[in-house]
């Protein structure tokens, strides 16, 4: 596994046909409230509404910290629609799955900064020996 970073938004009002138009952007995956989806060998039920992108699989390989940046690229033109859900209580961020053995992260205070400033947060998941959640 390499460095995955995807913007998400996950809450029961997430309405994800909402978030799609005003940021004009294509979720990797979303679903609604009562939707059946995917997960692992099975079939759930969503008790939330969820919007989520990865970023472009170009990007990949780089790390976390150059991943954050690209995001800040992206959605900086869409500060206005970033904002607009975030009065809607939709609660963005960027979630961070670091590659195995990624055991310290820093991450620059511009990035951390500018993710403020769109009133994006930042999950960061971290394993240990290489496994995997």
């Amino acid at each position: 596994m390499s460095n995955e970073t995807s913007l998400v938004f996950c809450r029961e009002n997430v309405d994800p046909d909402l978030v799609t138009r005003l940021l004009d952007l294509s979720p990797t995956q979303s679903f609604r409230v009562g939707d059946q989806y995917e997960w692992q060998a099975g079939t759930r039920i969503s008790s939330v509404g969820l919007w989520k992108m990865r970023l472009t699989a170009t990007a990949e390989c780089d790390t976390v910290e150059q991943q954050l940046a690209a995001w800040l690229e992206l959605l900086q033109p869409r500060a206005k629609a970033l904002e607009r859900l975030v009065v809607l209580d939709y609660h963005p961020y960027v979630d961070c799955k670091a590659e195995p053995r990624s055991l310290s992260l820093c991450i620059d205070p511009d990035l951390l900064s500018g993710l403020g400033a769109l009133k994006v947060a930042l999950s960061v998941w971290l394993y240990e020996n290489g496994a995997r959640a």
